[in-house]
């Protein structure tokens, strides 16, 4: 009776282990891949899955690895952190937390286009946050952050991305 307790409870991990990343893994990138080119559901999931065969992440756990996959990590935390540092300027600072979320999604509304005060700032954060690698994320935020808000605040192509916000006038 144990022992088929014991294969039970492990179907059940198993079970959860792969829904939890058929959803987190594979539904995201393939709305992706339907939005951005206009593909069908199965013709895009198809694509993930051989995508993700393609980039072979079962090398990444080998001992040889482990200092490519460390620094891929502080690489990609480089990017990961000034556009972090923008969210959170842009949530908290410029728009004290109130979102109109039907403006966001309006493809002819006022944020259509491409913000270039947070594409500088994005940039100028990631180039500071590769001074010190090992401390890339956390490095990047305060000048991303800063350079986000002043950029904001005097560009004029970013005028339109600034309803809603401190600058609004």
């Amino acid at each position: 009776m144990e022992g088929v307790l014991t294969i039970v409870t492990l179907l059940f991990i198993a079970f959860a282990q792969i829904t939890t990343n058929v959803l987190n893994n594979i539904v995201p990138p393939a709305y992706v891949l339907m939005e951005s080119f206009k593909m069908k559901w199965t013709h895009a999931t198809i694509l993930v899955g051989v995508l993700s065969a393609c980039v072979m992440p079962w090398k990444l756990v080998t001992d040889e690895s482990a200092a490519g996959l460390n620094l891929f990590t502080q690489s990609y935390s480089a990017f990961l952190g000034p556009i972090f540092a923008v969210m959170a300027v842009d949530y908290f600072i410029l728009r004290k937390k109130k979102l109109d979320i039907n403006d966001m999604y309006d493809k002819q509304g006022c944020f259509k286009g491409i913000d270039w005060a947070a594409v500088i700032a994005i940039i100028f954060g990631s180039l500071c946050s590769l001074v010190v690698m090992q401390l890339s994320w956390y490095v990047s935020l305060i000048p991303t952050g800063v350079a986000y808000y002043l950029l904001m605040k005097v560009m004029p192509v970013s005028k339109p991305f600034c309803k809603g916000t401190i600058f609004d006038k």
